[in-house]
């Protein structure tokens, strides 16, 4: 295809967006959707010479944020589009603080028509900046190779040309000294006649440039590797910066002897402007590596282990850590990461000079600097890391070289930054600590123990254990010797998820404490979630009889999907059970269904989380669920044959949602367990 064929990469885009998109950019473009695990792979390349592209972020990415710091959108060949949902509007939104709108929109959910429109208007912007940035590069080729003067004047350059020339011209003789220049060179280097001529070029520029200045003199910028413009820094005179660009030719002189002719450009403001671009982007780069470092999951010691490193990197500082405070009264500081050194190798010499400054930045709550180098040569500065008033540590930065003003201000930004984070994770602890309280008493704390088989479970929660699931299983004995398996998702999340399984398993116990037939206790449960007008709930429910030989199953279904029942040699079926929610219709039927569960058969009870993982996108059916049962037999001989089919249900729906995951799991299995063979008589003898 042709290399500036425009692509338009698609990543958890809705279905029916991709239509639309089609029809606005039209068979010019490429549209191909990609894995979001594989987009870093289809961006890859030099920035300004890759193929146009853009980037749609669909909603159904759970975290595109990163994804758009990982392709590093240029407004000259790749920008992006993400669409936002609830959850993800506000990471979305600092999307305008970090990126120009040339290279990166933000479009929430209920704009989401707009959609083709944005993404027509970015692909015209697109393709008309890199036509500007062709001609500017071809314009600047053509310049940098001295067509203006050394093709057009030919090699005779003397005269009136180069005596008024707007850029600074200067003759060099056999020996590197000046013998004429022009006036645009007299000035720039503050030339005159006669103490000028007969002078070294290279006594114009400091003794540690003469060596490189010679070798670029005598390259004449035409010699394979050379640099025809090689930049080269000096004090004036009056004492001021000057930056000079020189770019060597050899030419003849009228007479037709060789001799060197020197460009000379003073390129002191743009290097200068230039040099503050890039610590200005630096600067950025640094705050959005801390914001994505802060913001990304996992633990804390590492996450602020790469925004040390960041701050190290981009300011090329000696070292960078933050000491943590470990009492509630801020009295004790802890140096708790560094980027100087394996964390199990030596005490850094900063740890041990620099703890009175800590001290003091703690206790102020404002930054000082220590301008005294210590013994490992560095003047340390140290910011606090204060957030809702806590003082919760201090950030400690050493470089060999003053910091700027502009250096001071980012890493006050960027210890806001920390702190923040901080504060978060330590929010984030305890509201997980309350979380698995609230969840604590929604499982039974151990599955009972049923003579002859083997019963396992698996949960888990949905997100990092910060929201209450809505699923919840519990087995336990009715008091007519029967047992019970029960298997439900209420619906919701959260505090009020968590009263409703409460109401739901509690209602379970009792009712099966009378009698556990399945029309008795369903007909409590559904009638007490309406008289408390709760959300519905569906629910999978079995009465295992093991008065009866062979064990005989009574199972009923309130809207949940159908349990599975693994034949002792390896078939797997999906069972015929169904029936009516709880809690949202009235007056309800729940018909019950029996099979027996014969010694080696396995009965296997799970939440939609299996079949409806991600939403509406890519479900599955329960067959899925049933051939991946079939393909993966428990090994011959284990003990636990139920534990290993929870074990490969839970593994196999990771697996396949992956990052798309929103919902809970649970899984319920019950396996009837081979009889032991029999003991050989006593005194018997094989032979």
């Amino acid at each position: 295809m042709p290399p500036d064929r425009p692509r338009v990469l698609l990543v958890g885009v809705l279905p029916g967006a991709v239509s639309a998109l089609q029809a606005v950019l039209g068979p010019g473009a490429d549209v191909l959707f990609v894995p979001p695990e594989q987009l870093v792979d289809h961006t890859q390349g030099v920035r300004g010479e890759r193929r146009p592209t853009l980037v749609v972020l669909g909603q159904e990415l759970p975290s595109p944020f990163g994804l758009v710091h990982a392709v590093r959108p240029h407004p000259a060949d790749l920008v992006v589009i993400a669409v936002s949902t609830a959850e993800t509007e506000g990471e979305l939104a600092a999307l305008s603080l970090l990126f120009s709108g040339d290279r990166a929109r933000h479009l929430p959910a209920s704009q989401a028509d707009r959609l083709p429109g944005v993404a027509r208007e970015m692909m015209t912007a697109l393709g008309r900046q890199r036509t500007y940035t062709t001609v500017r590069a071809a314009a600047q080729y053509r310049l940098g190779a001295g067509t203006a003067i050394s093709r057009q004047m030919g090699d005779h350059l003397f005269g009136e040309f180069l005596t008024q020339a707007p850029v600074g011209a200067l003759m060099l003789d056999a020996s590197g000294a000046m013998a004429a220049w022009n006036n645009k060179a007299a000035d720039i280097l503050g030339l005159g006649e006669p103490e000028s001529l007969g002078r070294p070029l290279t006594s114009l520029f400091p003794e540690t440039l003469h060596a490189r200045l010679e070798e670029h003199l005598a390259s004449s910028g035409g010699e394979p590797g050379a640099d025809p413009g090689a930049v080269f820094e000096r004090l004036r005179p009056d004492g001021a910066a000057q930056a000079l660009r020189l770019a060597p030719q050899q030419v003849l002189d009228p007479e037709g002897r060789e001799r060197r002719l020197l460009l000379v450009e003073d390129i002191t403001e743009r290097l200068r402007a230039q040099r503050q671009l890039a610590e200005r982007t630096s600067h950025a780069l640094l705050s959005a590596e801390v914001a994505a470092a802060m913001t990304a999951p996992g633990p804390l010691p590492e996450r602020l282990e790469r925004c040390v490193k960041a701050a190290v990197n981009r300011l090329s500082a000696v070292f960078a850590c933050v000491w943590a405070v470990r009492t509630p009264a801020g009295d004790r500081l802890d140096h708790t990461v560094c980027a100087d050194g394996p964390a199990d190798g030596p005490t850094p010499a900063h740890v041990r000079v620099r703890r009175a400054l800590m001290e003091r930045v703690a206790a102020e709550r404002r930054p000082a600097l220590d301008e005294v180098p210590g013994e490992d040569s560095t003047v340390c500065v140290g910011y606090p890391l204060v957030s809702g008033g806590e003082l919760l540590g201090v950030l400690a930065l050493g470089s060999t070289a003053p910091l700027s003003s502009a250096a001071s201000g980012t890493l006050e930004g960027i210890a806001d930054q920390m702190a923040v984070g901080i504060q978060q994770d330590r929010l984030l602890h305890r509201l997980r600590a309350t979380t698995q309280a609230l969840e604590h008493p929604l499982l039974p704390p151990h599955l009972p123990a049923l003579p002859g088989f083997d019963l396992a479970a698996r949960y888990h929660p949905h997100g990092s254990g910060l929201h209450i699931g809505g699923d919840f299983y519990d087995a336990f004995a009715a008091a007519d010797g029967r047992h019970v398996l029960v298997l439900g998702d209420v619906c919701g999340k959260g505090p009020a998820a968590a009263a409703i399984t409460g109401l739901v398993r509690h209602t379970l116990w009792a009712a099966a404490q009378h009698t556990p037939d399945p029309a008795h206790v369903l007909d409590l449960v559904d009638r007490a979630l309406r008289r408390q007008r709760t959300p519905f709930c569906t629910l999978a429910y079995v009465v295992v009889d093991t008065t009866v030989t062979p064990t005989r199953l009574h199972l009923a279904s309130a809207g949940h999907p159908a349990p599975l029942l693994r034949r002792a040699n390896g078939g797997t079926t999906v069972l015929d059970v169904h029936g009516p929610l709880l809690g949202a219709l009235g007056q309800v039927h729940h018909p019950v269904t029996e099979t027996e569960l014969l010694p080696g058969d396995t009965l296997v009870l799970y939440t939609d989380g299996f079949t409806e993982g991600a939403g509406s996108y890519h479900q599955r059916e329960s067959e899925d669920l049933a051939a991946v049962v079939a393909k993966q037999p428990p090994p011959p001989g284990t003990a636990r044959p139920a534990d290993h089919i929870t074990a490969v249900l839970m593994e196999d729906a990771h697996a396949w949602w992956g990052e798309r995951l929103r919902d809970d799991l649970a899984v319920l299995a019950l396996t009837a367990l081979p009889p032991a063979p029999a003991a050989a008589p006593e005194g018997s003898a094989a032979g």
